[in-house]
């Protein structure tokens, strides 16, 4: 790391400007630039806005708020670098929060509910439709904790919802969220929980008469319920890595990277399609979506909860 980088970063944190806890992420980012410095045989501070660009281009964001995070990053160095008479002009000041979206690589691809619901209907268990479907209204959580730690009894069939537990360290309940369903959603959690045997490879096993082609699954109270082996027998919420294993393998089924995070992002965009009055996607809007599905900070879905993303998914919505 060059000297004036570690310079920038130190007196950063003594002016409050960073906390020291993101020194680490500016030094990946200054990293990356230094990449770029030894291509071009001279300081960031001395590029020119294409080689900039080049920088921002390298960086392989697939969203405008990652790549506008980047570049905010250097721009404040270079900033600092313009008050220190190391530069006369920080180039990257001239771009707006739109103008980002240029240097987005491989846009993110979402997937409509009509979609989901084709890829639900292809799933030989319910055990991964549920899933699919649960991460699509906004059962999540760190380490998607919400979706483990369904039970079955969280699921209220007389009043059409679910009860989302948030529990401490402890196992203690610290707050009760409710989701309302519809009929689909009712109909993927009774065969879950009715789920009594777990077809591998999503039913397309190679035929072997010495493997069978499905496992048993462990009866307890969760709704998504592991494998029965002689390690896990116990009544526990299923390890996440059994949830990220088996979207791995209906990604490879399908031909699609249905991750949990672009399944959640898509049913964001669905469930804003849905409570927009007008064509337009308001504040409000976004802000509706953010509590609805948990997240602590609306700002962090500006970049994708756009009008343009809603009306490419589900044409325009005229208002009344």
């Amino acid at each position: 790391m060059q000297n004036t980088k570690e310079l920038f970063l130190k007196e950063s944190v003594e002016n409050g400007n960073i906390h020291v806890n993101t020194i680490d992420s500016y030094r990946r980012i200054f990293e990356k630039v230094n990449d770029y410095e030894e291509i071009f045989g001279k300081e960031v501070t001395q590029f020119n806005f294409e080689e900039l660009e080049s920088v921002l281009y390298g960086f392989n964001a697939k969203n405008k708020s990652t790549i506008e995070t980047y570049g905010r990053i250097i721009s404040s160095y270079l900033n600092w670098a313009c008050d220190k008479g190391l530069c006369e002009e920080n180039l990257l000041g001239r771009l707006k929060t739109d103008d980002f979206n240029k240097y987005v690589i491989n846009h993110e691809e979402y997937i409509t509910e009509k979609q989901l619901r084709r890829y639900e209907d292809l799933c030989e268990n319910y055990q991964d439709a549920v899933i699919l479907r649960l991460l699509f209204i906004g059962v999540g959580g760190k380490g998607l904790s919400e979706l483990r730690n369904l039970k079955k009894t969280d699921v209220d069939r007389e009043n059409k919802c679910i009860y989302i537990n948030k529990t401490d360290n402890k196992g203690n309940v610290i707050y009760r969220k409710t989701i309302e369903i519809d009929e689909r959603t009712l109909y993927l959690l009774d065969g879950a929980i009715n789920e009594k045997i777990y077809k591998k490879r999503n039913g397309n096993m190679i035929y072997n008469e010495h493997v069978r082609e499905y496992t048993d699954l462990i009866d307890n109270d969760y709704v998504i319920r592991p494998s029965l082996t002689k390690t896990d027998t116990t009544n526990n919420p299923v390890d996440k890595f059994v949830i990220y294993r088996r979207l791995k393998n209906l990604s490879e089924f399908f031909g699609i990277d249905l991750n949990t995070k672009l399944i959640q992002k898509s049913g964001m965009l669905y469930y804003l399609h849905r409570i927009r009055k007008g064509n337009e996607v308001t504040l409000n809007d976004i802000k509706t979506v953010a509590e609805i599905f948990g997240i602590k900070s609306y700002h962090n879905l500006k970049s994708f909860l756009t009008t343009e993303n809603v009306n490419k998914l589900y044409g325009k919505k005229e208002g009344n």
